[in-house]
């Protein structure tokens, strides 16, 4: 991690603070290429593997609001050495105009969005303070290029008029209309508990399936 990337965090901490306030989130692998690992940093500042997040899937976590977590692109053995320092790093994607930052901590994060002064959004946000709602949060290398779907998809999700209930009267090609649905899901960063199945269908894991696996944090706390 260089000076830039520390002066982007700020005076977030980069080790666990307290214990005291759970919340939901769904780390979502959106790189270009590869597996990422998932890293709790605990109360020393030292990392703790919590496994991988495949490629174009997600992860759910059981966390706190004060515990910072990093990320790594999984290596393969077949990656060429050029191709390393172009999709090497891979980053956060925070709410303050999509910066990418290496660090998440759900406390920060939750003050970036709450800095929108919108009456709805910060409503959501007090459910996801309450453990109501879950967050979601997108990890993303810096070089991750457009296809053309993508493109127009990313266009028509900012339009205010597409909705999950408008686009099947849009009559958009079946691959255009699936990841149009899927973008549109991916810019809600809180989801209510009656979209986690259309969430599953399109990559995501079901809370019921991870739920142990993310006790694991948890317990890590608890024998710290």
């Amino acid at each position: 991690m260089n000076m830039e990337d520390l002066e982007e965090i700020g005076d977030l901490q980069m080790k666990s603070q307290s214990s005291r306030d759970r919340v939901k989130v769904l780390f979502k692998n959106e790189t270009s290429k590869g597996k990422v690992k998932l890293i709790w940093l605990n109360y020393q500042g030292d990392e703790v593997d919590y496994g991988l997040i495949g490629h174009s899937k997600a992860m759910f976590m059981n966390t706190f609001l004060t515990h910072p977590w990093v990320c790594r692109l999984e290596k393969e053995d077949d990656d060429a050495e050029e191709e390393e320092e172009e999709y090497g790093e891979v980053f956060f994607q925070w709410p303050d105009s999509g910066k990418l930052r290496p660090v998440f901590e759900a406390q920060k994060f939750v003050e970036k969005m709450w800095q929108e002064n919108d009456e709805e959004l910060q409503n959501d946000l007090q459910h996801f303070l309450n453990g109501q709602l879950r967050m979601d949060v997108i990890i993303r290398n810096k070089y991750s290029p457009p296809s053309l779907v993508d493109y127009v998809a990313n266009i028509l999700t900012d339009q205010p008029w597409v909705t999950l209930d408008s686009v099947a009267s849009l009559e958009l090609p079946a691959t255009l209309s699936e990841q149009l649905k899927a973008d549109i899901l991916r810019k809600r960063p809180l989801l209510t508990q009656d979209n986690w199945q259309q969430m599953n269908e399109h990559g995501a894991l079901l809370e019921e399936e991870s739920e142990a696996d993310s006790d694991q944090e948890e317990e890590n706390v608890e024998n710290a």
